[in-house]
Formats: structure tokens, sequence, C-alpha cells
């Protein structure tokens, strides 16, 4: 999904357009995928420095728009697959899918604080992303105004207005990323969630390695503004009640994206 001047809504992926480089083609055999995160815009923190706990008690906002930029978030990515297979709309999940991840996460981490085994996998081309995430997650941000104050946003992968509970353990429906867009699973066949999250591909080749890196930000420079939207006129961050809004410079196009070398 395209983000300029855009209200935040729905899941992590919808804010989260992925692209994909390729490798020269080459099949059989076995390859090494590092799978890896990175993140531009992290604020380094010291060695040994614990994440505040969760509810963070977050400062008041500065008035019916709070101008803040976004530096991570804190999510869960339970579990990540690959397939050589497509993705079609209207067929079932018949795919066969590699895990690359290994034992289920269960924690909320930050973005940046994400880290991955080498995997052994069959060498060949991969058209397709499956990747699952517990429904609660924060976005992390900083005040414009003086970056010193940080606010811990509360969202949901649902809808911008859906009831939000930091207790939340639920997982949502995974996000299947191909070719043709972002699909979700209904009434038991892909169907598309977003047509312009595209996976163009990537090539494994025989006896190489490859890294495939998730980026925050598509390798862009620039940040954006998130507008914090007290609708409810408290001074206080209400997930479910208030709204953010997004603007970012032309050089922004999306959210994250992948990319495989």
């Amino acid at each position: 999904m395209k983000i300029n001047t855009l209200k935040i809504s729905v899941c992590v992926l919808c804010l989260t357009t992925l692209l994909m480089g390729g490798c020269s083609k080459e099949e059989g055999g076995t390859a090494t995928l590092m799978f890896k995160v990175s993140n531009p815009f992290a604020i380094k923190s010291k060695s040994g420095t614990q994440l505040p706990a969760i509810p963070y008690a977050n400062p008041d906002l500065t008035g019916d728009v709070t101008q803040t930029t976004m530096t991570s978030l804190r999510i869960c990515v339970g579990d990540v697959w690959i397939s050589q297979d497509e993705i079609k709309v209207g067929s079932p999940d018949n795919l066969n899918w590699i895990k690359i991840t290994g034992p289920t996460n269960q924690e909320l981490k930050l973005f940046e604080d994400y880290t991955f085994v080498p995997v052994e996998i069959p060498a060949g081309t991969y058209k397709s992303i499956k990747m699952t995430f517990k429904n609660r997650f924060y976005r992390i941000v900083n005040l414009v105004s003086n970056p010193s104050v940080k606010y811990e946003l509360l969202e949901t992968m649902g809808s911008t207005f859906a009831p939000c509970d930091h207790n939340d353990e639920n997982w949502i429906q995974p996000n299947y990323l191909s070719t043709s867009g972002n699909h979700s699973i209904v009434g038991g066949v892909f169907q598309i969630v977003q047509g312009g999250e595209k996976v163009a591909g990537f090539t494994l080749p025989s006896g190489g390695t490859v890294t495939l890196t998730w980026r925050l930000g598509a390798g862009a420079t620039e940040v954006c503004t998130n507008n914090l939207l007290d609708l409810n006129k408290n001074r206080k961050w209400d997930c479910g009640t208030d709204d953010i809004q997004i603007n970012c410079p032309p050089s922004v196009k999306y959210m994250a994206e992948f990319v495989a070398n």
C-alpha cells in the first residue's frame, strides 16, 4: 500500500508493501537462506538496556494533533514461510510451504531485535511468502518538537476503531504475499486484500547463499510524520478511539520491503 498522506488502519502488512530483487536462476540442489530484518530509524540503546514494561506509561498528547515520527514497531511475528508455488485467487492454500524461521515466536519484540538462524532449503525461484502475526502491536514514535519524548501506541491488526486490549494474545489470519498482491483466506480460498502489495520473486542458486532482508522504510532515508489525532480530546492515546494520519515525503513509496541479494 502506498502511504503518502494516509490514515493508518488495519494490519502491519497492510502498512507494508513488499518488493523483491532477484538472483540468477539455477534449479536443483540446495541453498542457504539467511533471513534478517533492518530498521534504519531505530534509536540506538545501550547494551543490556531492557524494554519498558507493557503497557508503557505514555506522556500526554500535545493537542488535538500531536506530530511524531515513527522509529520502530513492537510486534509479534510468529512464523515465516516461503513457497516456489504461486498464489492464485479463488484457489485453496495447497501450496508447498517451507518454514524459514525457528519455533513459533510468542513474544512482542522491537522490529530490529528479530534474529533468525540460516536455513538450508531447496534451490529454486520462490514466488510467495506467508507470515503470521498476533493481533496486538505497538507503534514507537518520538515527538517532533522534542525527540526525547517517546510514545508506545497500542494498535491492532484490525480496523482503526477495533477494540484494543494490552493483554490480547490472539493471532490474526496469515498474510499471504505473491505476484498478484497480499491475500487472505476467505471461504477457504485466496482473496486479494491489497493488490499493490506484491512479491516479484527471488531465486536461490544451487550451492549458494542468499540474504533476504525485511527492511523497514524500504530503503528510505527520509522519515514520515505520524500525526496522532486526539479525537476524544482527552490528551491521551486511546486505541480504538483516536486515529493516526501518516504524511510522507515523495521519496517514501512504501512502509517496508523484502530485498534478496
